[in-house]
Order: structure tokens, then sequence, then C-alpha cells
């Protein structure tokens, strides 16, 4: 145990000590330099503005072919424009009327095979749509999308895994209790710490933006694959 703790304990310092050591690249310093007397001003209806337009495939494509050796730019080429998201609708859409058919399914057929499909599209519908919308306004581009399923599906799963692993370990009731919720709500979220640690470490981020999308990817994931096993 004593040998579990130290190499988990270097794992998180090691993460740890990566970001902090990055924190003097050039937007770091440029943040730093900001006049903290002017607030940055946040439009949701700039930001969201393209969501209604017509976009065609190629501005989709493009979307995509990012987070390789030769699609990821430099910090000096990074842009300081907006980012607008607006795949992440479309995403939305395709799944939300994947549920309408499967509803109609239902109860025009009554088909109780359409029950699962249900389970599984409701679930995935808003965390799969908040997803893609992360991934968009990933500045960096420095995550393809391999890396971004991968950390969906398996950083998911090895959520669930961690924590059925931790809950072996610590004395939670089965009973309905304010400490079994304190206690259940404390060890989800530190094994989602723990599944974090390691895809930082296998996948070498450099940014705090990126650990932050990362932690999101992991939520999400966790709660999709959660609901249907409730």
């Amino acid at each position: 145990m004593k040998k579990i703790g130290r190499n988990f304990f270097s794992l998180v310092w090691t993460g740890v000590r990566r970001n902090y050591d990055n924190l003097d690249d050039n937007i770091a310093k440029h943040l730093g330099e900001t006049d903290a007397d002017n607030p940055v001003e946040i439009h949701l209806s700039r930001m969201f503005s393209e969501v209604f337009k017509r976009h065609s495939k190629d501005e989709a494509d493009r979307l995509f072919i990012v987070g390789t050796r030769s699609t990821t730019p430099s910090l000096r080429k990074v842009s300081s424009r907006p980012v607008k998201p607006w795949f992440f609708s479309r995403v939305f859409t395709v799944l939300a009327v994947s549920f309408i058919m499967l509803i109609l399914l239902l109860f025009l057929f009554k088909s109780n095979k359409a029950i699962p499909g249900l389970i599984f599209i409701g679930s995935l519908a808003v965390p799969f749509s908040l997803l893609m919308m992360f991934f968009e306004i990933n500045v960096y581009q420095n995550i393809s999308v391999l890396q971004l399923l991968t950390t969906f599906l398996v950083g998911g799963i090895l959520s669930l895994l961690v924590t059925m692993t931790f809950y072996m370990m610590l004395p939670i009731r089965s009973e309905v209790s304010i400490e079994s919720a304190l206690i259940v709500g404390i060890t989800e979220e530190l094994a989602k710490c723990v599944v974090i640690i390691f895809f930082i470490n296998l996948y070498k981020l450099n940014y705090i933006f990126n650990g932050v999308l990362l932690g999101l990817r992991l939520a999400l994931a966790f709660r999709s694959l959660k609901v249907p096993v409730m």
C-alpha cells in the first residue's frame, strides 16, 4: 500500500508541476499584463451567432483536422479572435431527431426494442453535444478527435471502475444518510481526478485550459454512462 501511495502522489506531482512550469509561456504572460480594471465582456449572442447560419461540409471537415503534428498551430499562430462554435448544434439536432424517432417507434408500434435506444440516446444527447462544443472552442487545437473519443469513452468507463474500486475500499453504507451522500460525492470526484491525472500525463497536456476541457469531458462521460447503469 505504501508503494501504491508513493506512486500515486508522484503521478499527481508530475501533472501539477507540468502545468505550473508552463505558466511562463507567451499567453500566460499576456494574461498577466492585462489591466485588471478593464473587465472582459462575454456576449453569448455573439458567441453562438454562427449556430443558425449555413455552413459547408468543408467547414465541418476543417474542425476535425486538428491535433496532429502538422495541423497543431504554434502559440504565435493561435488566433485571439472570439471563438464561435456551431457544429455542436448539428450534433444535438441529429441526436434529438433520433430520440424522437425512437419515441414514435415505441408509442406507435408498441415496440419495446426502442427502450434501450431511448435510454442510450437520451443520456448521450446533451453530454456529447457539449463535448463537441468544447472541442470547437479549444483555441490551441492540440487535441485530436481520436483523443477526444478515447477520453470520453475509455475515460468515462475507467472513472466508473476507479469509483467502484474506491467503494470497495471505503466503508460506504447502503442506507440513505448525509454521511453516505458526502462520502459518495467525494469518492466519485476523487476517482475522476485520478483518471484526469492519468490522461494529462498520457497526452502530455501543457495548458491549464486543456486540463479544464479534459476534466469536463470525463465528467460528461461519467454522467452519460452512469445514467443508463442507474
